[in-house]
């Protein structure tokens, strides 16, 4: 069915390199990897094809399969530092069979006569040109390949243009006949993954039939119905993967996080198995195997970070549950803030190696990202004082959620604290909202924290009281002071100590030991009335706040002040 050419022994250790130390061992050793690739690969398939075997042995798909360390050989030999990581392994097999194609039908020196190391190292021009052609073998002068002889980026950047030029000249002799068209539009791949369901021969000849063999953009018709059944397949896969998220979500409110990690991870999993496919089972080729290919590894470091986001959050959300947390907790926030850093930085690397898989160099990611950062750092710097000022809170902690606190003329109690701002609900529950910046640089008052209340309040008697009501007055208020389970016992201040300018006033200066305003408000309550009832039993009576006018009789003053002046 298809002949071979006889090929230079190759040495069968499936470790040796191809020789690339000059011009000549470059192409002499690319021309005899392929050589022994095609001769193997397409010698057993025309003697399977040729027998009356349904389907290949193991050994003989074992042997398919070790062809491809010929192939990869063969493909060191070119230079293909700028292609994209994630079209490499098909570009490079592709490329490689052009090249070879295009070697089998020009005329090349013989190979005495290209240059070796030897003369390379003479030699002024560390490159050589196969006569008449735009086919150059340099050497490499950077990178991890430094010193070896390849054929040149730009070569290999025209190798499909070669290849077009030349495609219908006559083959030399041995040559690798119709190698191209068959790794190209025959289902190699399917054969191989489907050989023990579907025997080979039944899908390799098929191309050589209308209408399998017609193409667009291409790619065989077969090829086009397999695109269309795998990304079928894909988009069913991640559509019921949505909407199962979408029924975990309405079935369990504390595991919405978790069903939402379903979306990315559905991404996360069909792009690279779908580019996969499309490579390396159906191998799409040419320029539409470069869009899908980098479309669809695209689309897998975006799901990866958005999958890395999602469970950044969602591990927030069960760390805080578990460890019973308020949802507006400084804690909470802070293992939010702390898990979104994490992620965030994550998500930096993930993009990063997306971006250099799909041929964007890395540094220049890196300084797009360092840009767009200090433009957002210029445009955002409240946002971002702000930001640092809720981690300074977070991590110094001066109040939590639930403190009352008195803060740049508010008072009230802390109802939450944010990545942005703390929100403090006042005694006429009006809620105001205070940047976290505002609150670093101001002085806080953590009424919360204070161990004991002072309650400090003067009482006035009449003037009439007599002394030794209110030395009895005082000393009884000590005893309720001393008797009392929530005062203070070491530090209490009870005395007459003013003459008032309407009462004679007693000072009353005490701490309560209490956890809560609430507490202090009801302790406060019981003393006052303990202290009333005091006042009664005793009979003292509290001073109202009043004047006295005493007027003097005129006769009674002296003769010049009872003058009165004329009145005109």
């Amino acid at each position: 069915m298809w002949g071979f050419p006889a090929y230079a022994e190759v040495d069968n250790n499936p470790l040796k390199p191809i020789d690339t130390s000059s011009p000549r061992a470059t192409l002499q050793g690319f021309i005899e990897f392929t050589n022994k690739a095609y001769g193997e690969g397409f010698g057993l398939i025309n003697t399977y094809i040729d027998s009356s075997e349904l389907y290949l042995t193991a050994a003989e798909i074992a042997a398919l399969k070790d062809v491809r360390h010929y192939q990869k050989s063969a493909e060191r030999a070119l230079n293909l530092s700028e292609l994209p990581p994630a079209t490499v392994d098909e570009t490079s097999r592709r490329l490689m069979v052009q090249l070879k194609e295009v070697l089998d039908r020009i005329d090349i020196p013989a190979m005495e006569s290209i240059p070796d190391t030897q003369m390379m190292a003479k030699s002024e021009f560390k490159y050589w040109v196969i006569p008449n052609t735009e086919i150059r073998i340099q050497r490499v002068e950077k990178g991890s390949r430094t010193g070896e002889y390849l054929f040149t980026v730009d070569t290999v950047e025209r190798l499909p243009e070669f290849y077009a030029k030349v495609k219908k000249l006559p083959y030399k002799t041995n040559a690798a006949v119709g190698w191209y068209d068959f790794v190209t539009y025959s289902p190699t791949g399917v054969a191989l993954v489907l050989h023990n369901i579907v025997p080979p021969r039944w899908l390799l000849t098929a191309p050589d039939k209308q209408p399998a063999r017609a193409t667009f953009l291409d790619q065989p018709a077969w090829r086009w119905l397999g695109i269309v059944i795998v990304l079928g397949a894909g988009f069913i896969f991640v559509r019921l993967c949505f909407c199962l998220s979408h029924y975990w979500r309405s079935r369990a409110d504390s595991s919405e996080q978790w069903a939402d990690l379903l979306r990315p991870l559905s991404l996360v999993i069909v792009t690279p198995i779908t580019a996969l496919i499309l490579g390396e089972v159906l191998r799409i080729s040419s320029g539409v195997y470069v869009v899908f290919t980098l479309s669809f590894w695209t689309l897998f470091y975006l799901a990866l970070t958005w999958t890395v986001w999602v469970a950044g959050g969602a591990i927030a959300t069960s760390v805080i549950a578990q460890e019973h947390l308020l949802t507006g907790s400084i804690n909470s926030q802070l293992i939010r803030l702390v898990l979104r850093l994490i992620t965030f930085i994550l998500a930096i690397a993930i993009l990063v190696a997306g971006a250099d898989r799909i041929g964007l160099p890395a540094y220049s990611v890196l300084a797009g990202l360092g840009v767009g950062g200090l433009a957002v750092a210029l445009a955002a710097q409240q946002t971002i004082a702000n930001l640092i000022g809720s981690l300074i809170i977070m991590v110094e902690k001066p109040f939590s959620v639930g403190d009352s606190i008195k803060l740049s003329g508010t008072e009230g109690v802390v109802e939450s604290v944010g990545f942005r701002s703390t929100r403090i609900r006042t005694s006429y529950n009006s809620l105001v909202t205070i940047p976290s910046s505002q609150v670093v640089n101001s002085t806080v008052d953590n009424m919360a924290l204070r161990d004991y209340r002072q309650i400090k309040i003067d009482l006035g008697l009449t003037y009439d009281t007599p002394i030794e009501k209110i030395k009895d007055f005082v000393d009884g208020i000590k005893h309720i002071l001393e008797t009392h389970p929530d005062t203070r016992k070491d530090n209490f201040q009870v005395f007459f100590y003013q003459f008032g300018s309407h009462s004679l006033d007693i000072l009353v200066d005490f701490f309560l030991k209490v956890p809560a305003r609430m507490d202090e408000l009801t302790e406060r309550q019981r003393i006052f009335l303990d202290i009333l009832r005091l006042a009664e039993i005793l009979e003292v009576e509290f001073a109202f706040p009043t004047q006295t006018l005493h007027i003097a009789d005129l006769h009674s003053l002296p003769a010049s002040v009872q003058q009165t002046p004329d009145i005109l």
